[in-house]
């Protein structure tokens, strides 16, 4: 199969650089796949899972946060506000995080505090998907 450079960058770390087959992330829509040779373009993303299918077959799973992909001449970047592998998710955490923005949504407050709200709790959901997927899948 042929393959496409791929970068992966969080505003912490490079995720991923290099090579793959693959790469599926979650958009407004619903999931997209872009391969070799997909058209030039640019897609917004939310938060949810990211899966990478490498050069030798396997793939990554991974949960990724609201950012963009832009498709250019082969080469795929993705930028995004976080990045984490399922094995790297603390779920009490995600839990706690969950349960506070429940609370903070079930408060009174401006505007900027509820988009703040939802953005927290779109977080910690999709953290908990892909960490309950990949538990599941072991």
């Amino acid at each position: 199969m042929a393959t496409f450079e791929l970068k992966v960058i969080a505003i912490d770390k490079v995720f991923y650089h290099g090579k793959c087959q693959q790469v599926i992330v979650s958009t407004a829509d619903g999931s997209i796949g872009i391969m070799s040779h997909h058209e030039n373009s640019v897609f917004a993303l939310v938060e949810g899972s990211m899966r990478i299918q490498m050069e030798d077959g396997n793939w990554i799973e991974a949960v990724a946060g609201i950012g963009h992909v832009q498709v250019a001449y082969n080469r795929v970047t993705i930028l995004v506000d976080f990045a984490e592998r399922p094995e790297e998710i603390d779920e009490h955490r995600a839990k706690e995080a969950l349960e506070r923005a429940q609370e903070a949504m079930r408060q009174k407050q401006s505007i900027q505090e509820y988009h703040m709200s939802q953005a927290n709790m779109a977080r910690a959901m999709a953290r908990l998907a892909v960490k309950k997927h990949y538990i599941k899948d072991k």
